[in-house]
């Protein structure tokens, strides 16, 4: 096998968009090397191990942080998104319940309950919404359990009085659902752009 081969063979150890903009550069000086130094002695293959072995481990690291940046502030815009509206649902279900509490709704007992537990709902909600716009492990952490907890309140309502409307039960279940996804998503999903070796 070639020095040139064995070489080629190193660069691998390089990130492929590191290779594909300085790999010719680097076989050039490689080429520059050879006709400088004996490629059959060993003193010369651990300086060139050497060298790939200190400086390809951090470009890979660096390539990785990269990609994980850019993967965070994709997902990062409709987080946002989904926040101000989870705040704006919120908000609009303390004031739906609010209303529906002095308009008399059925007077009941359990529908009084239910309402309260709307507003509970709808305080999480808001909570939830506020959490997730801070961006942080925490604020997300903070997120999941007001969500969840949102979701148990909006089943309870349900079950003690059924004073929903197909709307808000759509909301009230489908939006903790798909926000308990997303925030689970971005953690645990391997992104299409996944390192791949070339």
């Amino acid at each position: 096998m070639s020095a040139e081969r064995i070489y080629r063979l190193l660069l691998r150890a390089y990130p492929p968009d590191f290779r594909a903009e300085y790999g010719r550069e680097m076989m050039l000086l490689f080429r520059d090397q050879c006709q400088e130094s004996d490629v059959r002695t060993v003193g010369f293959w651990v300086a060139v191990i050497c060298d790939v072995a200190r400086s390809a481990p951090a470009l890979r690291a660096a390539a990785w942080r990269a990609r994980v940046s850019g993967r965070t502030r994709t997902v990062e815009v409709p987080m946002r998104l989904a926040a101000i509206v989870t705040v704006l649902v919120g908000v609009a279900g303390i004031l739906n319940a609010v209303i529906e509490w002095l308009a008399g709704g059925s007077g009941t007992t359990e529908h009084a309950l239910a309402l309260v537990l709307g507003v509970c709902a709808s305080g999480l909600f808001l909570a939830a919404g506020a959490a997730i716009l801070r961006s942080t492990e925490r604020g997300r952490q903070a997120a999941r359990l007001a969500l969840f907890a949102s979701l148990v309140l909006i089943v309870v309502a349900r079950l003690l009085h059924p004073w929903m409307s197909i709307l808000s039960l759509l909301v009230g279940f489908g939006l903790p659902v798909a926000l308990l996804i997303a925030l689970y998503w971005p953690r645990g999903a391997s992104p299409s752009g996944a390192m791949r070796t070339q």
